[in-house]
Order: structure tokens, then C-alpha cells, then sequence
């Protein structure tokens, strides 16, 4: 558990404002930057600073003390769960994933980390990349596999695989295996994830990279999950762009077919990520092995094209 000072710390770190920390807290602007004042004495320096046009910035110290106060909070909350639990209880791994990975690659991770470690239980958390962040933050979960950039001031991480976004469609699709330009995939139905998902901004950051937007395509599906995107496209009611090795069985099976986009190319690259210096690192390190069994066994190659 923080002092309440580490706590109005971190939330102005978030918020950079002095009133929207104190509303936060229920407390008064002025018990906030009296917290701030006792740390900047307790630790002889200064902790924030304003630019010239009044806005809120961390010193380097600053910024060095927030590093170990985050990790400090996230390991707080997870060790007080294991002393709250009983005894004989098997320790409990919390994963977060992406949801395409969460769908896909992660339950075959998990089922070797079972079968290596038995009496170890398992929670899975999937949500966006930039939300798995901050649950790592928040101490809800001890790592995750993610696909975007994590700061190496606040996490550590290493990289799993490297895999590409490919356009998929029905085999009874025109374009099934066929080589085409994107002029003649925007007179297709675009199907993708629902608005305000991370899956549908890197779709847009993808897009944009080649002159296109959604608004291109002749009409568009919006929907909850990958399963609901590759369903829609396996009855083929139009085209979309998913990770190989989330539906690479699903071609090798003849369920959906590649387009191939002349001249297009976009690849990501999949991290394990957890909080830096954590007391919980040997615990990532321990299931970052089980990930590196899987992705290298006989069968991953045809989930995935790296």
C-alpha cells in the first residue's frame, strides 16, 4: 500500500493538472501540492517544473522517481493478493493479451505453461495494447503480449515475433489468391473491429500508410471481435485485414483465401512486456521461456510468417 503522497504523485504524473489531481482525490489543490512539496523535501529535489507556457512537466528525477513508484504500486497490489490468499492456494499468473493473440496464439501458451507447471493457476485478461499498459500499471495482471511500443523507462520487454497483416477474403471471393491493386479491393465490403479498438487504429495507421481509408471502400462492417470478423469474411460478405498467424489455419484449411495487394507490405512486431524491476520479473522470465517453446516448435511456422 502507497503513502497517499506516492498515490497524488502518480495521479498528477497522469493528469499534469494540480485541480484535476485534487478533484481525483477528493482532496484540496492546495493538500496536493503540499504532498508534492513533502516529497520534493523528503528527497532534496525538484520533482516537476512549469514551461513558459504554464504547463505541467516532470524532471529527470521526476521521472526516475516515477519509474520505481509505478513498478512499487503494480507489485503492491499483486503481493497483497497473495498473502490475502490461503496458504495451500497454487500461485495465480495473471496474463493480459491482445485480443487477436488472446484468440489465437495465447491458449496454446498457456496450455504448455499448464502442462510444464500444473498447480499453477492461470487468469487471462484481453483488451487492447495501450490498455494492457496500463493494467500492468494498475497491478492487475504480471505481463502481456502486446504489438505496440513499451517505453523502457517503465517496462521491460522483449519480442517474441515479428508477423504481417494480410487482406483475407472468402475463397468464393473474385479475388480469392489472385494479385490485385488496392483501386480494385475499395470496390469491396471492408470488415473490422469496432471503433475506439487499438485492431482498428493500426487498420487506419495501415490504410493511411497507402493513400486509403476505410471511407475508400465501397461500404464497410464494424464489429466486435477477430471470431466475428473472420466469420463475416468466411461467408463472404467482404474482405479484411488480419494478422497471419490468426487465421493462417483457417487458409491452410481452405476456410478463407489471401488477397495480394501489389506493392504492400505491413508488418508488426509481438512483445512480452511486464513492469521494470519488478519483484515479479523471475515470473515473467519463467513464462517468456514457455512463449519461446511454442513460437519455435514444428507447428507455429504454419500460424505464423515471420
Amino acid at each position: 500500500m502507497l503513502d497517499i503522497k506516492m498515490d497524488t504523485f502518480l495521479i498528477l504524473c497522469e493528469t499534469r493538472n494540480y485541480t484535476q489531481t485534487a478533484n481525483i482525490l477528493n482532496i484540496t489543490q492546495p493538500a496536493v501540492s503540499q504532498h508534492i512539496k513533502h516529497l520534493e523535501s523528503y528527497y532534496s529535489t525538484k520533482l516537476f517544473y512549469f514551461d513558459e507556457k504554464r504547463r505541467l512537466h516532470l524532471t529527470e528525477n521526476g521521472k526516475l522517481l516515477l519509474q520505481f513508484v509505478q513498478t512499487v504500486k503494480a507489485d503492491s497490489v499483486q503481493i497483497a493478493q497473495r498473502l490475502q490468499a490461503p496458504p495451500e492456494e497454487p500461485e495465480e499468473i495473471k496474463i493480459g493479451t491482445i485480443v487477436t493473440a488472446g484468440e489465437s496464439l495465447a491458449p496454446l501458451i498457456v496450455a504448455e505453461y499448464l502442462r510444464t507447471y500444473p498447480d499453477k493457476k492461470v487468469y487471462m485478461y484481453l483488451d487492447e495494447a495501450d490498455a494492457l499498459l496500463t493494467q500492468l500499471k494498475n497491478g492487475r495482471i504480471h505481463f502481456c503480449i502486446t504489438d505496440i511500443y513499451c517505453p523502457q523507462n517503465q517496462y521491460e520487454s522483449e519480442e517474441l515475433f515479428e508477423d504481417e497483416t494480410i487482406c483475407v477474403c472468402s475463397p468464393q471471393h473474385p479475388y480469392a489468391g489472385k494479385t490485385v491493386d488496392f483501386e480494385d479491393i475499395k470496390k469491396c465490403r471492408l470488415i473490422f473491429r469496432e471503433n475506439e479498438t487499438y485492431s482498428r487504429r493500426n487498420l487506419m495507421k495501415i490504410l493511411h500508410e497507402y493513400n486509403q481509408d476505410i471511407t475508400n471502400f465501397s461500404s464497410y462492417v464494424e464489429i466486435g471481435t477477430i471470431n466475428a470478423v473472420k466469420k463475416l469474411v468466411m461467408e463472404n460478405i467482404g474482405i479484411s485485414f488480419i494478422y497471419r498467424f490468426a487465421i493462417q489455419e483457417d487458409i491452410d484449411n481452405g476456410q478463407l483465401s489471401q488477397i495480394y495487394i501489389n506493392n504492400f507490405s505491413s508488418k508488426s512486431r509481438f512483445n512480452l512486456a511486464w513492469m521494470k524491476d519488478s519483484f515479479f520479473t523471475p515470473l515473467s522470465l519463467q513464462f517468456l521461456d514457455i512463449c519461446k517453446r511454442v513460437l519455435t516448435s514444428s507447428d507455429f511456422p504454419k500460424r505464423s510468417h515471420t
